[in-house]
């Protein structure tokens, strides 16, 4: 089999599992440190704009940011939600979503993650917290806008306008986050326990973080956006998060 073939079937294999693992897939996965069939590869990332990350003896496949083929589009999170969903519901679920793995992954020491499980009454706490400070402050909200280009104002307010939890329709905070957790287990990112009160991070998820998304500066990103505080001067989001949407 010549290096280019073998190289579109460790591409096949990245497109359909997400990733392919030395353990199954060992001479697939050993083929990569072939540089015949790595130099093709290397040039069927940048013509379909991935990156192949190598982590934990596992290939996953990451697309760049904007990558409308083989990422995650604002249309595709609006029909996640619902069929009538706004633009509104998918930075909603975005923001979410980034704050999840802020709540994991959000510490500052050398080893940035900060818990093993979440537990649903406390994402609701922290949720209701951060969008009722955005409400009340609006002057504060103005200026996260303007500095992560991201609708706060209008994130908090439709976080604020929905019920409350007893109920798990997307009209409800509560369902709004179980929405939010089966898109990232439909993704392999995390496991959802405790009859939908607790997720727990996948290794794929731990891997992506640690190995590619959490460098030094983008945990100072991550912790920029969500405490805002002075020492943690930030850019904009890097717009790679929301890939592992």
């Amino acid at each position: 089999m010549s290096s280019f073939n073998t190289a579109l079937k460790l591409l096949k294999k990245l497109l359909e599992k997400g990733q392919v693992d030395r353990e199954t897939d060992s001479d697939l996965f050993l083929e990569f440190r072939n540089p015949e069939v790595r130099q093709a590869l290397a040039e069927m990332e940048e013509e379909l704009d991935f990156q192949i990350i190598e982590a934990s003896s596992t290939l996953y496949l990451v697309p760049a940011g904007g990558n409308s083929l083989l990422g995650f589009t604002s249309k595709d999170l609006r029909e996640w939600v619902s069929s009538d969903a706004r633009l509104a519901d998918a930075y909603l679920l975005t923001y979410i979503g980034m704050f999840i793995f802020f709540l994991f992954y959000g510490g500052k020491n050398q080893n940035p993650k900060q818990r093993e499980f979440l537990r649903l009454s406390k994402l609701l706490e922290e949720l209701d917290q951060r969008f009722a400070a955005l409400t009340l402050d609006g002057e504060q909200a103005l200026a996260l806008e303007e500095k992560y280009s991201l609708n706060f104002i209008g994130i908090a307010g439709l976080w604020e306008s929905k019920q409350g939890y007893e109920e798990k329709s997307r009209k409800t905070k509560a369902g709004t986050v179980l929405n939010v957790w089966r898109l990232l287990e439909r993704e392999g990112l995390i496991r959802i326990l405790d009859n939908e009160r607790e997720i727990r991070p996948t290794r794929k998820l731990d891997d992506l973080m640690l190995n590619y998304y959490l460098n030094d500066n983008r945990v100072a990103e991550i912790i920029g956006l969500f405490q805002g505080g002075e020492e943690y001067a930030a850019p904009q989001p890097h717009p790679d998060y929301q890939l592992l949407l």
